[in-house]
């Protein structure tokens, strides 16, 4: 028994209070304890409240400690409320409130060096009292001197407008909103943005309105940021003009966008014609590409003298309807042209009203044959509403012929889920031709597996991940679970699920109720797989280590036995 004040468990030496006494004999800490950068690696594995206690030390540990603590804020209100304390909000100041500012910056100060990162979400709470305090009583023209990283998300003017505080000419990543959309002057904080950081590398904008409101001055403020490398816009944001500015830019490596509400919503209107203009030297250092077209303005595209060959990603959505040649056509143009090219995802997410199958627009694998003539590609993704028409025999030619291969999703989640042609044997293959394969995606009708006595299932050597989409599991607990634990590794994921309902395309939005009901009831029968599969992958691996320490038993047994017929 302990008594009330008494602990159950002793603390952990690092956090075991010092108790000072008569006979306290000061014992010298470790010279290496010395060392700044030995001390900095030591508490950056360590959580804030420590480094506060780290803080309390002395003069070397506290500087250490404080520059970890104030790298990075996560956003505005801790700062501010940490520094000043308390928050008022009368409009005018008495002579002791301004006092207590005057003290507030000077103790500001000793901070504000050390902020690398601020990141500010505008919330409930107003902090506008407090930032204009801040702005009348800074003794220097730049808050935060020392910020490289600034991500202010807001939904009003008035905290629109408080960003500027924290610009200036060190500040070389930048997450922001977009203007309101009921805001008169959308220009406004485009010009900020070019004068007051002019050095910007990265930019990521997220806007939830159509890109044609703002469109002119985003290419306003594209001129004005020279040094721009990495550009992160909503989805249906590279339109013709924007596409044609960027490659002029010397800079500029990497265009993104993003999926979903976080980032914005644009307009897949505003991207129906795909027609950048390309000048000679367009595009210098690109290497990742996203764009939202139509496959056959991708391929002119692509086909341009001045088109970016070097490129080491490219990320493709479309939402119109296309012929399977049309998208052979576009593999058959990149593998000749982009011989750099190691990633690349295509996704035709055209929805019709009516989901029926018709065999002659489905991808066959003669479609998808061009992607083996790729010299350094690793990673492929295709999505399409019809299953892929491909046989068991055409999945070992893909996978024997590919061993470099790292990554394949190849339509897992058809929304029209007639009974494929592939069952679990097609996973087979990829364990014996793609031993660096980490991620893999296929629709199968996953039945018993039936597959030759003789034949030894080799389980995958490096797979983390591993989609079935839409795929239909017959007899889960009994069939599928049994079969995929004797492939895949412990660390693998099993995943059952849907991206459609991230695309922002009105198809996408409206998908039928019938529709996603059958979705939902086929992953209820592999979420009995994936509970299962665990314990089942444990046995197996258990099982196979009894096996091996028997087998290495016997040996010894033989060997003995050996040595003693020798002697004999």
């Amino acid at each position: 028994m302990t008594g009330p004040h008494e602990r159950k468990n002793p603390p952990l030496p690092w956090k075991r209070p010092i108790v000072m006494s008569e006979s306290f004999v000061h014992v010298p800490s470790h010279r290496v304890l010395s060392i700044s950068d030995v001390l900095n690696m030591i508490f950056s594995l360590m959580d804030r409240d420590d480094n506060v206690i780290n803080a309390c030390i002395c003069k070397q540990w506290s500087d250490v400690a404080l520059d970890l603590i104030w790298r990075e804020v996560v956003n505005l209100p801790r700062l501010l409320n940490t520094l000043k304390g308390h928050t008022n909000h009368h409009p005018k100041h008495s002579g002791s409130e301004r006092a207590s500012l005057l003290v507030w910056c000077a103790r500001f100060q000793k901070y504000a060096n050390r902020v690398r990162t601020l990141r500010h979400h505008e919330g409930a709470k107003d902090y506008s009292k407090m930032l204009d305090d801040m702005a009348m009583t800074r003794p220097t023209l730049e808050v935060l001197p020392n910020l490289h990283t600034l991500e202010w998300l807001f939904q009003d003017v008035k905290c629109m407008e408080q960003a500027t505080l924290f610009m200036h000419h060190g500040v070389r990543k930048l997450v922001i909103s977009g203007p309101p959309l009921f805001h008169k002057s959308k220009s406004s904080l485009f010009i900020d943005i070019a004068a007051r950081m002019p050095y910007l590398h990265s930019l990521d904008l997220r806007v939830p309105y159509a890109v044609h409101l703002i469109e002119a001055d985003i290419l306003e403020l594209l001129r004005g940021l020279p040094d721009l490398k990495k550009v992160i816009f909503p989805e249906f944001y590279f339109t013709s003009a924007i596409v044609s500015e960027l490659s002029r830019m010397k800079y500029i490596n990497n265009m993104q966008f993003e999926l979903g509400p976080n980032q914005g919503l644009g307009d897949e209107k505003d991207v129906n014609s795909f027609v950048p203009v390309l000048e000679q030297g367009a595009f210098p250092m690109l290497r990742n590409l996203d764009m939202t077209a139509r496959l056959e303005d991708v391929t002119r595209f692509m086909n341009n003298d001045f088109a970016p060959i070097k490129l080491t990603s490219l990320f493709i959505d479309t939402y119109v309807e296309h012929e399977p040649e049309q998208l052979h056509t576009l593999l058959a143009t990149l593998s000749d042209q982009c011989h750099l090219l190691s990633n690349l995802c295509t996704k035709l997410v055209h929805v019709p009203a009516q989901l029926k199958l018709i065999p002659a627009d489905q991808i066959t694998f003669d479609t998808l044959r061009p992607v083996l003539s790729f010299q350094k590609l690793t990673t492929f993704e295709v999505l399409h509403k019809y299953p892929v028409n491909i046989t068991l025999e055409e999945i070992e030619e893909l996978a024997s012929r590919w061993p470099s291969l790292r990554s394949l999703y190849l339509n897992e989640e058809p929304l029209v889920m007639t009974t494929p042609k592939l069952d679990l044997r097609a996973l087979i293959p990829f364990t014996l031709y793609c031993p660096k394969l980490r991620h893999l995606g296929l629709f199968m009708d996953a039945t018993a597996a039936k597959v030759h006595p003789m034949q030894e299932l080799k389980p995958f050597t490096a797979l983390r991940s591993l989609s079935v989409g839409t795929s239909w599991a017959h007899n889960p607990d009994s069939d599928v679970a049994p079969f995929l634990a004797q492939l895949c590794p412990k660390e693998c994921e099993l995943k059952a699920n849907i991206t459609w309902t991230l695309f922002r395309g009105r198809s996408c939005r409206k998908l039928d109720d019938r529709l996603l009901s059958d979705i939902k009831c086929r992953t209820t029968r592999w979420d009995t797989v994936i509970d299962l599969l665990p314990n089942l992958i444990q046995f197996r691996s258990d099982l196979m280590e009894k096996m091996k320490a028997a087998v290495t038993a016997l040996q010894e047994e033989v060997e003995n036995l050996k040595t003693r017929n020798h002697l004999l």
